[in-house]
């Protein structure tokens, strides 16, 4: 049995039986679990968390569930926007134009799943879109709200005129003829193998109009992925089982937003940024700014610690080491829900092909701890458990702490896949709009690290 878990057994247990009057003192308990002569020291400390405001600007945005396309604005944070590229492939796989078939039209249907608004006068507002093709085919370097740049598609639309999307239902929109034909010229073996068909069409990219000058309101739209269709109409002659050739009218579809998109979006809120934040903190979801402690830093306050205490030379075993990050109520209850998360999480944010585009990772012990950063409504905050991250930093050297180790507090979803097991995974929440003021630094109930710990002498 590990040293550490022979701590965290006799721990517990003291603590089981410290919450307990008028219970027999039993002085034998524990014994054998430790080698002989050591005895264990029960400790907490809170400190006060060195935490800032950075813009993570650099998230992951695959998506398998909607396309996210809207815009809104708020007079703290700014204006977001998001805008959606995805695939299109063909429903048939064994269709045959031919040489002879003549193009009649072809239109969009862009199906809207649902939508997300903070005012109710900007439920049925008009948002217009553009829609571009892709002029290469997407893949795992485009997986980053930023790695989707204005060179990736053509700057002429595909339809004939910009769109209007209201928030519900689906809307038609008419594409241009030379996009039809373009669809139109799908060869028979390009139905057959999809890969064929996207190294030649690869997909569309649809952008909504920036607001003009609205400090506040707008909406997010999420569309559905395998909802949305392209029908291409088109005349074609037939041979009859009589032997007669007659020309007929008919229509093939395609699928658009074929099971990943690629949602881009952007933030506003890097005016927020701060290395000193006062008696606020702010929190906003996608590529927003979020609360962000330094690892350098955290090192630093736990070593200083150790050397006050003087604990450096010690054996000092963590039991716990919780975030907490309280929040004010505001007056208005109703907006309050809409826009708080259920759970923020500690992420790390690690290079990803380049050291621009990071990828963010809920801590290992998201997965061996009920504490996963609820929102505790009653005493107004949210805490959650760092205890594997924090007792591999103290046991870092200081000189390899990086900022791949730094920790960055945002939105966090769950999801499984029930498929194949009824496993849960957690990730950063990259599909739903959050925005938070929590209190800061200089507030009175200020974000803290509290620590449990032991220390095992001789």
């Amino acid at each position: 049995m590990s040293l550490k878990t022979v701590f965290t057994a006799l721990l517990a247990a003291a603590l089981s039986v410290a919450a307990v009057s008028c219970i027999e003192n039993n002085r034998a308990m524990g014994e054998g679990l430790l080698p002989e002569g050591y005895i264990p020291v029960v400790g907490t400390h809170t400190f006060d968390v060195p935490v800032t405001n950075r813009v993570s600007d650099s998230v992951q945005s695959f998506n398998s569930s909607n396309m996210l396309v809207g815009t809104m604005s708020d007079p703290v944070f700014g204006t977001v926007i998001a805008n959606a590229a995805s695939y299109i492939v063909p429903y048939s796989d064994s269709t045959d134009f031919g040489d002879e078939a003549e193009l009649i039209g072809a239109y969009l249907t862009l199906s809207v799943d649902s939508t997300y608004f903070l005012e109710s006068n900007q439920e049925g507002i008009h948002q217009r879109l553009r829609i571009y093709r892709l002029n290469r085919r997407i893949d795992s370097t485009m997986q980053f709200c930023n790695s989707l740049t204005p060179d990736m598609y053509d700057p002429d639309p595909v339809t004939v005129s910009d769109p209007v999307i209201y928030g519900k239902g689906s809307i038609r929109i008419d594409l241009k003829d030379d996009y039809a034909r373009e669809l139109l010229a799908t060869t028979k073996e390009e139905f057959e193998d999809m890969d064929l068909f996207l190294d030649r069409i690869h997909g569309l990219y649809i952008e909504i109009e920036k607001p003009l000058g609205n400090p506040s309101g707008g909406r997010l739209n999420y569309l559905n992925l395998g909802y949305s269709t392209i029908n291409l109409d088109y005349h074609t002659k037939v041979e009859r089982a009589s032997g007669e050739t007659v020309g007929v009218d008919t229509t093939e579809s395609f699928v658009f937003g074929y099971v990943t998109a690629v949602n881009n979006f952007t933030t506003g809120s890097a005016s927020l940024e701060s290395d000193n934040p006062g008696e606020f903190l702010y929190l906003e979801g996608l590529s927003g700014v979020k609360p962000h402690i330094s690892a350098t830093s955290l090192k630093s306050m736990i070593d200083d610690w150790l050397q006050e205490s003087g604990l450096q030379d010690k054996n000092v075993i963590l039991a716990r080491a919780e975030l907490k990050f309280p929040y004010e109520m505001p007056q208005d209850f109703e907006r309050f829900d809409k826009e708080h998360p259920q759970s923020i999480y500690a992420f790390t944010n690690t290079p990803w092909a380049t050291d621009t585009l990071r990828q963010f990772s809920p801590l290992e012990e998201v997965y061996r701890t009920d504490n996963i950063g609820s929102i505790n409504r009653s005493e107004r905050f949210y805490s959650m458990d760092i205890t594997v991250y924090l007792q591999q930093l103290m046991s870092t050297d200081a000189a390899e702490v990086d900022r791949s180790m730094d920790l960055w507090i945002a939105p966090m979803s769950e999801s499984s896949n029930s498929y194949y097991d009824s496993s849960v995974y957690y990730s950063i929440d990259n599909h739903n709009y959050n925005k938070i003021i929590l209190n800061g630094p200089a507030a009175e109930r200020r974000p803290t690290l509290t620590v449990t710990y032991g220390i095992l002498e001789k």
